[in-house]
């Protein structure tokens, strides 16, 4: 029985495979092929042509007084009046008496000093005359001798001369410090802190109340190195002073007061003298004349300290290419497509860039077709489908 099995095992075995066989293959699914994609990306373009373009630079900065100044008495006294404006944020114009000092000891100091000098003056008076006297005995008397400086009373009349020029320098001291009394206002301005008021007793030294200039204000404004090869500004030279008649580049600058954007138009008008070793960068000052001034627009003023943009308007440059940010495939590298659609890397120099644009100086030609869709891993040659071009 077990001989049985030995010989008729292996043959169920293979006739089991070969049924198997038979019946996949009889049952098989025809597979058929798919047609090969093509492997050309799609890409969109632009033609280019040189055209004129005037770029934008954008800062942000504070918005400052073009003068500060903290008002300091040279005199002591007490304080006994002010002026109405004589508050923060009060206005007031050049020239204002923002405050008095009681006069009442300087006047007193005066009285006495023109009485100092009156005796002087009579005192050198009598000398002139007994100088008179001397000379005119002595020329009678000794004819042909020289009389000394002491017998012509010639030191006793410069000594009286002394005294009335003591008397008078004295005298104009102290007036010089009676109108020192009244606290005027260098220039036109605002009043930023105050210090004092009225029955105060303040001395040399006391900070009565700290100003500012409101004809115009500044900001202060950070560009980069290459924002400023864009830019026409202002250069001092020693010996030489900023040309006034120059026109440098203007300026909006722009404020966010209450949920509403408003504009103050200014200009550049010198730029600080270092720049920042951190960043690199210089800083512009954008003059805003009249700030304060009341518009028909109902504009608010452009205060100190406010946060403000700017947009500084550049030198115009010819014979460039604008072009969409999204050409750009590299650094300093787009894409041309040719007429058989075929990409090419092109190195170009990039003037300007913003969010959304390039500017080309160099590295383009006229009618130039030049890719807008990012492509990084495409090789140079390689076929391209054009699927839109502008």
């Amino acid at each position: 029985m077990k001989l049985l099995l030995k010989r008729i095992l292996p043959l169920l075995v293979m006739a089991l495979g070969v049924s198997l066989a038979y019946y996949t293959y009889a049952t098989k699914v025809e597979v058929k092929r798919k047609p090969k994609l093509s492997q050309e990306l799609s890409v969109e373009t632009v033609k280019v042509k040189p055209q004129q373009f005037t770029p934008t630079i954008e800062a942000q900065g504070v918005v400052e007084p073009r003068t500060t100044t903290t008002l300091i008495p040279r005199i002591s006294g007490e304080i006994i009046s002010v002026s109405p404006n004589f508050r923060p944020g009060g206005f007031f114009k050049q020239g204002e008496v923002l405050l008095a000092l009681d006069q009442t000891d300087y006047k007193l100091a005066m009285k006495s000093a023109q009485a100092e000098l009156a005796e002087a003056r009579f005192n050198f008076e009598q000398e002139a005359a007994q100088a008179e006297l001397a000379e005119a005995n002595w020329s009678r008397l000794r004819n042909n001798q020289e009389a000394s400086d002491l017998a012509l009373h010639k030191p006793q009349l410069a000594r009286a001369k002394a005294s009335v020029d003591s008397a008078l320098a004295k005298l104009q001291r102290i007036e010089l410090d009676l109108q020192r009394t009244t606290i005027k206002a260098p220039y036109s301005g605002r009043i930023l802190e105050q210090f004092v008021d009225v029955g105060q007793y303040v001395s040399p030294g006391t900070s009565l109340v700290k100003i500012f200039a409101t004809d115009y204000v500044e900001v202060r404004l950070p560009i980069t190195d290459k924002q400023r090869g864009l830019l026409d500004l202002p250069r001092a030279y020693i010996g030489e002073t900023t040309d006034k008649q120059r026109v440098y580049p203007k300026a909006n600058v722009k404020a966010v007061l209450g949920g509403r954007e408003f504009r103050w138009s200014g200009h550049v008008v010198r730029t600080e003298a270092n720049v920042d070793k951190a960043t690199r960068q210089m800083f512009v000052i954008v003059q805003v004349d009249n700030p304060y001034q009341h518009n028909q627009d109902d504009k608010p003023p452009l205060e100190i300290g406010q946060f403000a943009k700017a947009e500084i308007q550049s030198k115009t440059f010819d014979d460039v290419f604008v072009l969409p940010r999204t050409s750009i495939q590299g650094e300093d590298t787009v894409m041309t497509v040719n007429e058989e659609s075929r990409v090419q890397r092109k190195k170009v120099n990039v003037l300007w860039e913003t969010t959304d644009q390039l500017v080309i100086k160099d590295g383009l030609a006229s009618a130039d077709q030049i890719c807008v869709t990012y492509v990084p891993f495409v090789s140079d040659n390689a076929k391209v489908k054009v699927i839109a071009s502008n």
